[in-house]
């Protein structure tokens, strides 16, 4: 066909060696310029060689030119970039995506409640009309049934036979009052076999003035004797008052002319914890009990544990005409930052013996963001659990105990526990200014929101302060907060077979105790049993938690969990009814949920029937807990 071109194949010439190529040339490998490449008369183009390709200057050449190396580089970039984009994006989605959690992931000190026991006053099981630890144990059974895992154990130590809970002989025995070490012994034993907890109280600030530390502390002539500086001694007193009147100084008896410091008694002199051989004491206290097989400790008094090294006179109050404790600053006696160095050292002895947990009572009058420094400060481990004080008056609404919860969660540091307090033997009780429904508001309140609730004893049958007694300014045991325990309508309220009780039972025990709340299905005991169970869902223990409607009258959040159920906590704590769209606060509520919890009052719930969160009203004084399946949206 004219115009085309026909490729001729190569003619094959047989060699001269019996009709095989010849092997000189035999894997000889032609160039292109070696193809003959001739056209025919009708345009057909004819070659001796196929055609292979450019050569490696030619390649090389052709690969340098400026279009080439940039069309290179524009390739290289978007693969280059290509992957800067995919890894970007994976580690977004690590960090934004909702980390998953296992159920296991609590402590048994966040899982559990802790039930708070005023010993002498819980249960007497000698008959001399004192309770003990015995006693206690005696009632295993009982705390195990309310839902609680861990007992915090009130001052239990040798003492001097004072009036009071602190006048310690020796840290590192148990006062025969309540039993000794051996009845500490059947306690811990009988409690472990049961799955509960013993906290002991550890009091680090002072002794009695008839221990033999100080005895020795005061006999010791010369500036090198052991014992010389294991209290604060001075020989030119400041101005520093004790928190229960007069001055902080008291003259020794035998170091004439020296002055030893007490913030609280004048026969509670208190230990120089700056001093090495102190710390060393205190930490062989510690790990004392430890070996004992006790699970933690509750540190007290513990914002009193330093004073000024220098002993500086305290500046007084700008508006304060008076000379007593209240009218001066104690910025040299209170809250030193060296008492987080000491729960550093704290926290290492306890994590050396494994699965222990340290609680201290960080001082009522400190601010939230003072009080969290006891978590940790300077990237050091401190307590685990800060036990803060419950704080807001007796018509504290829905606003007023919004931030009273916000102020402790919004200020949390990072992977740190709250803790809600609800009573213990230095605080008025419940329900001695608040009414059987707010108690029941607040009690769903602690127990479902993230953190460790205190629960104090007889708190759960509604127990008021013992009006017989009023608060006293001393340290004396006889507080109106410390009363018998009421467990049945005997004469002696169940607490003792003695005729001569330490302490008058409370008015009302005959109708308010243990046993007639037990035959109750709508009882605050039963009440408080419920709360403890539902506390034990996986969403409640390890779920985020979200604040929805918060305003003057209602209180409420969500807690959910991925794969479990979400709920909806709405208290309203005002006197009159209050209706409220909750699907409006937070984008997970159902409209649609399930009754589980309600603390009672005028609107009746049924749990057959579903609750209608967007139109959802409460009662006075009402709370209930409503619920959904939670899965959590893919992003």
């Amino acid at each position: 066909m004219s115009g085309s071109y026909n490729i001729e194949p190569l003619a094959y010439k047989p060699s001269s060696s019996a009709g095989y190529p010849d092997e000189k040339n035999q894997h000889q490998v032609r160039s292109p310029d070696d193809i003959d490449v001739k056209l025919s008369d009708n345009n057909t183009a004819t070659s001796v060689a196929p055609f292979r390709g450019m050569g490696k200057e030619e390649l090389l050449q052709h690969s340098s030119k400026p279009f080439w190396r940039r069309l290179r580089m524009i390739c290289i970039s978007i693969i280059l970039l290509g992957w800067l984009a995919l890894i970007i994006t994976v580690v977004a989605l690590v960090l934004i995506y909702p980390k998953c959690k296992s159920p296991d992931s609590r402590t048994w000190w966040q899982n559990e409640v802790v039930y708070r026991i005023y010993v002498r006053s819980f249960k007497d099981s000698d008959g001399n009309g004192v309770g003990d630890l015995d006693g206690v144990t005696s009632k295993l059974d009982y705390i195990k049934d309310l839902g609680v895992g861990v007992i915090s154990l009130s001052p239990s130590y040798e003492d001097d036979g004072s009036d009071g809970d602190f006048h310690l002989m020796n840290h590192m025995k148990i006062d025969d009052a309540v039993g000794g070490d051996q009845a500490l012994n059947r306690l811990i034993t009988q409690a472990h076999e049961k799955g509960l907890k013993i906290i002991l109280d550890f009091i680090p600030t002072h002794t009695s003035d008839q221990s033999d530390w100080f005895r020795w502390s005061q006999e010791a002539k010369y500036r090198n004797d052991s014992y010389r500086n294991v209290y604060v001694w001075t020989d030119t007193p400041t101005n520093w008052k004790s928190m229960y009147g007069g001055s902080a100084w008291n003259e020794s008896s035998v170091r004439t002319g020296e002055h030893y410091l007490h913030q609280f008694l004048h026969n509670q002199p208190d230990l120089n914890v700056r001093s090495p051989q102190v710390k060393e004491k205190l930490n062989e206290i510690l790990v004392y009990w430890l070996n004992k097989s006790v699970d933690g400790f509750y540190i007290r008094n513990s914002a009193y544990m330093f004073e000024d090294y220098d002993l500086r006179d305290e500046p007084k109050l700008q508006y304060a005409d008076g000379d007593d404790y209240g009218d001066y600053d104690h910025k040299y006696t209170k809250n030193l930052p060296e008492i987080y160095d000491m729960f550093a050292r704290w926290r290492t002895t306890m994590d050396e013996h494994m699965n222990r947990v340290l609680m201290a009572d960080p001082d009522p009058t400190s601010s939230v963001k003072d009080m969290v420094k006891y978590y940790g400060h300077f990237q050091r481990d401190g307590v685990q659990l800060p036990i803060r004080k419950r704080s807001f008056p007796s018509n504290c609404g829905g606003k007023c105990i919004g931030k009273y919860v916000s102020d402790w969660m919004n200020n949390l540091p990072s992977g740190r526990w709250p803790t809600w307090l609800f009573g213990d033997e230095t605080t008025e009780r419940f329900a001695s200014n608040h009414n059987e429904s707010f108690i029941r508001s607040f009690a769903m309140l602690t127990m479902l929101l993230p953190g460790t609730p205190v629960l104090y004893y007889g708190d759960e049958i509604n127990m008021m302060d013992l009006a017989t007694l009023t608060p006293s300014s001393n340290t004396s045991r006889l507080q109106p907060m410390r009363g018998l325990m009421q467990w049945d309508d005997t004469p002696n309220g169940g607490f003792t077979n003695s005729s001569m009780p330490w302490l008058p039972l409370g008015a009302d025990h005959q109708t308010n105790n243990v046993k007639n709340q037990s035959a109750k299905g709508d009882s605050l005991l039963s009440f408080f049993k419920n709360l403890t169970t539902l506390r034990k869902e996986d969403t409640f223990r390890i779920g985020e938690y979200y604040p929805a409607a918060v305003d003057d009258n209602v209180f409420s959040f969500v807690r959910e969990f991925d794969g479990k159920k979400g709920y909806l906590v709405a208290i309203n704590f005002a006197s009159v009814p209050q209706k409220r769209d909750y699907t409006k606060f937070h984008s997970t509520i159902q409209s649609t949920a399930s009754f589980d919890l309600t603390t009672g009052g005028s609107e009746s719930f049924d749990s057959d029937i579903d609750v209608d969160t967007s139109d959802l009203t409460l009662g006075p004084m009402q709370g209930v807990v409503v619920s959904w399946d939670f899965v959590a949206k893919e992003l």
